[in-house]
Order: structure tokens, then C-alpha cells, then sequence
């Protein structure tokens, strides 16, 4: 125990590779630290809170690696993004910070509300006009805002005219106008007020007329908004309001590393950022100081709002009930080009981009992806791949994989290729991600499923122990319709098989080492990889052959297959796998099947069983797993011990 009385004039000093304060908080909060201070990317930690005597565990600074690690994984995602969003400004030219924010109503018509303003500043009203809004939407300066609030302009779609023009215009201008307090913009909004009737009663007959679906704007002078500096520069004001509630001058900015005159602390672009909680802030839990955080200049945000939009436009795709998003990322200066050259087959899908396949495919989805494009690619760039959940108005990320790089995609397409070609040789059963889909349900195991995506993208291993568990819930269920001929079971249980393959070809099942297999179905183990590693393994893989060769028979001549009830539903522990051989000889020979092949099968069953360790470390879900998987590969097996004749 330490006495803190003591030693409230000592420092402890934790050498931290961080960039800003957060990692300090949670020091302070675990360790009853009362005042930090930063520099040169290191924390210093000065003096203790007195208190009572209290032991300071070094374990914190393990949460506190942890959690850097995290924020800078944050930070290359954002980055990745920023970079997307200005290469694709630079090939549109110069485009202004408006031309970037302002929206595409989508509706084919327009309502203009014409105004006439003189020189002295006083707005008259001169009549209404509908007209086609065609492709030059910019005109209108139109970005969508809240539901029940204001847009960014006084341009609205039209829901309800009394309620568009009363909420979604007037409310413009008295938001703004308490702000801004701008003579041109007030005198308009005292026009707009004063011939409210008269404009409302002009604005219905004009769209009774048309029958369309229509937006309002305003038109002054004969000129749209977007020709006025007074409508800019509030659109702009709206749209960095909520950003601009925490700033700070002439700081660095986190993404682009230069001083800027305004950097922004509370990001608006991604909702996943929020600095709702005491927790989020650095600086002391001063929500003053939040900036900190993340301080990003508005150039740089205008560059992440382009490469959002750019990537939701053009890399987000569905994936089993979820949504993700597919970052590109440059990993070294001379790979530009690559990224360049991509995002240029995104835009406008030259295919002839790609290096060796004809046509893209993909094993995320049955959809072609980005994937499929990739892994022609050199690793000088990388993928992200950010799964989110979106919740009303709130954004939450439910898994991040950084850096897959090509040579990992390309690892996976011929893990694929080998699984296809082992499992389906009629080639016409395309492996992808929801073959493992169907063994975690949606809604039910979701947050598994991820993680064996994440395993999958970085080659992290997992036992086949884990995945016996959910293999055998779905194979359980639909074994007892198997005996009325309901091909679910062999369909689904050949899918757990191609899942098994596929993980091992990808380096993600854990392989017990490289035993030596022999016998004569040694060809057949190994094609199945380090799996079938086990005597005991292989007697049960082979035993279930045998009993489904049994179950073929009776089928064969009874029209039905009884004996499936001494399989016990699949929940065979290894005194009923090793009681079941003896039945099932039993029964071979009550059919006089029991010879040739049929004996040869059960003689090497009855070896591997002898030669297997007494006590098997093999749970239930894997000895059934093994048990089906042999039943559902007997035509492999009938192959090895019976010639084409014979068969």
C-alpha cells in the first residue's frame, strides 16, 4: 500500500505515444489522479488527490494502451476518407464549398416566389411562377434539413403548403434573422409576412395546375438564391452551426497537420461522434476545450463530407442484415495512382481496369463488391471495411476491419476457388459469406457473425469448437424432417462443410499441427485438411458414412428409414458413437449387406477406434459434427472402397 500523504510532492511519469488527453482522463478517473498536463506526445501525471491509503495498480496503463490503439484506428479511418473526398474534388476543379453541400431536390418542379428589392433595401412582392427544375438544382440552394425544422435556405420541398411556407420558410428567416440581423434579409421576411394570404392563395392555384410534385424558393431581382451573398453566407452559418458551438483558432488540424485559422472540435459528418458524456471530453471533463479531441480545419471537413458522399454513393453494399462500407486507403505516396485508377473504375466502371478476371465476383454477398477488383491490386493500398448501424438519427459502428490488404483478398478468392472446387464440382454453387451466414441468424447471433467476418479479413484464428456449437443448433433442427426425404439437412450440412474448408483454406481454423495420415482413406483426410487430425476423428466421420449406407438401404427397401431414431437427434456423446458401430453391423446383416465394402468400412472403424486415446477431447457438437459430415461425404467414401462397377 502506498501512503498518499506522503507523497503528494512526488510524479509519476507514464511515457504514453498519444495525441491528445483522452488516455490522461482515464487515468485520472482509475488511478484518483487530480491534474494532467501533455507534451511531445506523453502524459505527466503530477501529484496524487489526498486521500486515504490507496495501491495504484499498473494494470491501467493496459486500458490505457487499449484505448489508443482505438483512437488511432479512428483517426487513419477519417483520414482515408478525407484523402477520397479531396481527389475527387480535384477532378471535379474548382468547386466551391457551397457547390459541395448544396442538394438535388429530386422533384420536378418548382414554385418561385418572385420579390423585386430597390436600392434603398425596402422588398416587394411581384406574383408567383412554376417552372421545371431541370439539372441546374444548384440555382435553388437547396440541402434538406431537420424533419420539423428548417433546411439550410428558405427552398423546401412541399409537403402541406400552409405548413411548408410557415415552417420551412418563414421559420428560415426568423431563425436567421435573429442571428444575423441582416437589413436585406429582414426586409424580405416582412414582405413574406405582410402578403402571406395573397402569396399562399397564388402558390395553390399555381400547383393545381401543374399536379406535381414541387419544391418553393424565392427568386429576387430575377435572381435564385445562389446568386445572393446574404443567402450564402447564411447557408453556410447553418450548415457549420452545430459544428462551430466548439472551435477553437489558429490551431493544428488533426487531418491535414497545418495551422489553421479555425479548427472544429465537434465533427458533424459521422454521428458516432458525439461528446454527449463527461467521459468523451479531454482537457479536465472541460467541454470547452473538447476540440482537442479531434480538431479539424473546414477545409478538411468539406473534404470528409465529399468522401462520404463519394463512398456512400459508390462503395456501400448489404450484407446479410447489415450495412458496411468499403474504405480505400493509400498506404505508401507512389500507390496515388492505384487509388486514383480505382476510383476511377468506380465512377464510371471501366472493366477493363481489372487484370485477370472477366467478369468481378465476390464472396461477401452474391453481388459483385469492390472485393472482386481488389485483389488484382498491389498492397499499396488497403481496404477498411466499417459496419454501421443507423438508428433514427444516430449512427453506431458495430465492427471496424482496417487494412485488408490485396494479397489477403486474393488469399480469399483462392480459398473460395478451393472450397467450390472440392465441395461442388458442378460448379454451381458459388461460395460467399452466406453459406456462414446461415448458421448465426439474424437478430440472434449477429454479434458472432461479425467477429468470424473480422477473423476471416485478418487471419485470426478460431477453433472449429466454436463453431460446432452453432453448426449443430441448425443441423439438429432440421434432422427430423430427414427421415420424410427433406433435403434440408444434406444441403445445410454441406454447407458446414464448405464453411470448415473455406476457414482452413484461409488460415483461420486453428490446424493441431501436420500429423501423418495413413490407411486407405488417407487422400480423403487430407483433402479435408488438418481437420480429421484424430483417430477417434476419423472413426466417427467414417462410422457416420457407414450408417447413412445403412440408411440408404432401408430407404431402398422399406421406403423409410428407422433407423435414425438411434442417432438420438445428433447429441451422441462417445459411449453412443462407440455402441453405435455393433448396430449397425446389426442391421447390415439383417439386410445381408454385411460384406466387401460394407466390411472393410467397419474393420477400419473398429482399428481407428482401438487405436484412439480411451478418453476423447472431443465435445458432443464436434463428435456429431464429425458424425454428419461423414454422412453427408458417403459418395466420397463409396468412391475409395468400391469401384465404379461395383458402385
Amino acid at each position: 500500500m502506498i501512503n498518499v500523504h506522503k507523497m503528494l510532492s512526488y510524479s509519476f511519469v507514464f511515457i504514453v505515444p498519444i495525441r491528445d488527453e483522452t488516455c490522461a482522463n482515464v487515468i485520472k478517473r482509475s488511478a484518483f489522479f487530480y491534474e494532467s498536463y501533455m507534451f511531445c506526445g506523453s502524459i505527466v501525471i503530477l501529484n496524487f488527490i489526498k486521500t486515504a491509503s490507496i495501491f495504484i495498480p499498473f494494470f491501467c496503463l493496459y486500458g490505457i494502451i487499449r484505448l489508443v490503439q482505438t483512437m488511432r484506428r479512428g483517426d487513419r479511418l477519417i483520414e482515408a476518407i478525407a484523402r477520397i473526398g479531396k481527389m475527387v474534388l480535384e477532378k471535379q476543379g474548382e468547386v466551391s464549398v457551397i457547390d459541395q453541400l448544396v442538394e438535388n431536390p429530386g422533384y420536378p418542379s418548382c414554385v418561385l416566389i418572385s420579390l423585386r428589392v430597390d436600392g434603398e433595401g425596402n422588398a416587394v412582392w411581384e406574383g408567383c411562377e412554376v417552372e421545371e427544375c431541370g439539372s441546374d438544382y444548384k440555382k435553388y440552394l437547396f440541402r434538406s434539413g431537420s424533419t420539423r425544422g428548417i433546411n439550410y435556405s428558405p427552398t423546401a420541398r412541399i409537403t402541406t403548403i400552409e405548413n411548408t411556407y410557415d415552417q420551412k420558410v418563414l421559420g428560415w428567416f426568423r431563425k436567421v434573422n435573429r442571428v444575423m440581423d441582416d437589413p436585406f434579409l429582414r426586409s424580405i421576411e416582412h414582405v413574406l409576412v405582410q402578403q402571406q394570404e395573397a402569396i399562399l392563395h397564388e402558390m395553390k392555384d399555381k400547383l393545381s395546375l401543374s399536379g406535381e410534385r414541387a419544391i418553393v424558393s424565392l427568386k429576387i431581382n430575377g435572381a435564385y438564391l445562389y446568386g445572393w451573398t446574404p443567402f450564402q453566407d447564411a447557408f453556410l452559418y447553418l450548415v457549420n452551426e452545430k459544428d462551430m458551438e466548439l472551435a477553437a483558432h489558429h490551431q493544428v488540424c488533426a487531418i491535414c497537420g497545418e495551422r489553421k485559422e479555425t479548427v472544429i472540435g465537434k465533427l458533424s459528418v459521422f454521428r458516432f461522434y458525439t461528446l454527449d458524456k463527461p467521459g468523451f471530453i479531454t482537457g479536465g471533463f472541460d467541454e470547452a476545450k473538447a476540440w482537442r479531441n479531434y480538431p479539424v480545419c473546414l477545409s478538411c471537413k468539406s473534404h470528409i463530407e465529399e468522401g462520404r458522399k463519394f463512398i456512400e454513393s459508390y462503395l456501400q453494399y448489404r450484407f446479410y442484415g447489415f450495412s458496411y462500407l468499403a474504405i480505400p486507403k493509400l498506404l505508401i505516396p507512389a500507390g496515388r495512382d492505384v487509388l486514383d485508377e480505382l476510383l476511377e473504375y468506380l465512377v464510371n466502371g471501366k472493366k477493363d481496369i481489372r487484370i485477370h478476371q472477366d467478369q468481378a465476383e465476390s464472396f461477401m454477398t452474391t453481388e459483385e463488391d469492390l472485393l472482386g477488383t481488389l485483389q488484382d491490386y498491389d498492397n499499396s493500398l488497403s481496404l477498411q471495411l466499417l459496419f454501421l448501424q443507423r438508428i433514427q438519427s444516430a449512427e453506431r459502428i458495430l465492427l471496424l476491419i482496417e487494412d485488408v490488404l490485396p494479397s489477403r483478398i486474393s488469399e480469399l478468392f483462392r480459398a473460395k476457388k478451393a472450397t467450390e472446387t472440392l465441395l461442388y464440382r458442378e460448379g454451381n454453387h458459388p461460395f460467399h459469406f452466406g453459406f456462414i451466414r446461415t448458421f448465426f441468424p439474424i437478430g440472434v447471433y449477429d454479434k458472432y457473425f461479425l467477429q468470424v467476418v473480422e477473423c476471416v479479413f485478418q487471419k485470426k484464428a478460431l477453433p472449429l469448437s466454436f463453431f460446432a456449437s452453432f453448426f449443430m443448433e441448425q443441423l439438429r433442427a432440421d434432422f427430423h424432417d430427414y427421415e420424410t426425404g427433406d433435403g434440408f439437412f444434406a444441403a445445410k450440412t454441406r454447407q458446414a462443410i464448405a464453411v470448415m474448408v473455406f476457414l482452413e483454406q484461409a488460415g483461420v481454423l486453428i490446424r493441431k499441427g501436420d500429423r501423418v495420415v495413413e490407411g486407405k482413406f488417407a487422400r480423403l483426410f487430407e483433402a479435408y485438411g488438418g481437420q480429421l487430425d484424430s483417430k477417434e476423428k476419423q472413426a466417427v466421420f467414417l462410422l457416420g458414412a457407414l450408417t447413412q449406407m445403412l440408411l440408404d438401404i432401408q430407404q431402398k427397401q422399406r421406403g423409410s428409414k428407422p433407423f435414425l431414431q438411434q442417432l438420438m437427434g445428433l447429441k451422441m456423446d462417445q459411449r453412443a458413437i462407440k455402441g453405435l458401430l455393433p448396430k449397425v453391423i446389426g442391421k447390415l446383416e439383417e439386410y445381408e449387406s454385411y460384406y466387401g465394402g460394407h466390411r472393410q468400412l467397419a474393420e477400419e472403424i473398429s482399428r481407428l477406434f482401438l487405436s484412439s486415446s480411451p478418453r476423447w477431447k472431443l465435445s458432443v457438437d464436434e463428435l456429431n459434427f464429425y458424425f454428419a459430415c461423414g454422412m453427408n461425404l458417403t459418395s466420397q467414401v463409396k468412391e475409395i472402397i468400391w469401384s465404379k462397377e461395383e458402385q
